[in-house]
């Protein structure tokens, strides 16, 4: 019979549930910080992830200096998630504190998702939450043999809700030579029960500032923003169909064809649920010199 694997959980800020002692978190939490994270604000990851990064070196000294240590965001198939951009950041800050104690810096390491999926997973009940990973398969096959065994995986992440994603990842991970597993969380809606959990509250706090496609021009237009998973689902959703010309018409040649090929590679040009978005973004890269597909 095989051992349970210890799992650890750290969040920096909880809604609706403890959070850390008062004046441990800066800066405090924001909601708007937030979605403009999720919508790929490389400011506000860059943010949260320092923040992240001193808190958990602080309260948690024995985790971050674990004698060998792997580090990896939440899962993708090809299009990175928001954590990605948020591990990236960690990483380099928690690899300065392991090499102030003489340890080995922890590689930052890939998991692969086998298949993407279309929808808004932060409007989902926890029910459908637990049914659509219940059919995920992810892939450790980046992770070799030696880099594996006895080691502890830390999985950045950046919002805990009803722990169906977590439980993914575990029941994917169980099988490897692990000492320990710690998830690490921006926010956690700790607080509430997962079979009542309202998806609204999560979506709102998704869309707390970047709501429209011209919110979401803000952010490409300061040359803040690092392409994401939400991202591309978002400009390609059905309810933005109607803007994603116009909105189109004032991005960047880097961006739309970067929105191409994302589109491409993570399959969403096939799947009927953006499959006519897609093909509005390569209408609007064909009537661009220099950029025509046909």
């Amino acid at each position: 019979m095989t051992t349970p694997i210890p799992t650890h959980e750290f969040a920096l800020y909880s809604l609706g549930g403890p959070a850390l002692p008062a004046g441990t978190c800066t800066p405090p939490f924001s909601a708007a910080r937030y979605s403009r994270y999720k919508y790929g604000s490389v400011t506000a990851a860059g943010c949260f992830a320092r923040a992240l990064g001193t808190a958990f070196a602080e309260r948690c000294p024995e985790l971050v200096r674990a004698p060998r240590l792997l580090m990896t965001s939440s899962p993708y198939t090809c299009v990175p998630t928001a954590a990605m951009a948020l591990a990236r950041v960690l990483a380099p800050a928690l690899n300065a504190v392991r090499a102030r104690h003489g340890l080995p810096p922890a590689p930052l390491l890939r998991v692969d998702r086998m298949s993407a999926s279309a929808g808004d997973y932060g409007v989902l009940s926890a029910h459908a939450r637990d049914r659509l990973m219940a059919a995920n398969t992810l892939s450790f096959g980046r992770f070799r043999p030696d880099l594996v065994r006895d080691a502890h995986l830390m999985v950045v992440d950046d919002v805990r809700v009803t722990g169906a994603h977590q439980r993914c990842l575990m029941r994917a991970s169980e099988g490897l030579p692990l000492s320990a597993r710690t998830f690490l969380y921006i926010v956690s809606f700790r607080g509430l029960a997962g079979g009542s959990f309202d998806p609204a509250q999560e979506d709102a706090l998704n869309h707390a500032a970047i709501r429209t496609l011209d919110d979401l021009a803000g952010l490409v237009e300061d040359d803040d923003f690092t392409w994401n998973v939400r991202v591309c689902k978002f400009v390609l959703s059905p309810a933005n169909r109607d803007g994603l010309p116009r909105f189109l018409g004032r991005m960047p040649d880097w961006f739309v064809l970067d929105l191409y090929r994302n589109s491409c590679q993570d399959g969403y040009a096939t799947m009927g649920h953006y499959a006519s978005s897609h093909e509005v973004v390569r209408t609007e890269l064909d009537r661009r010199p220099g950029w025509s597909l046909t």
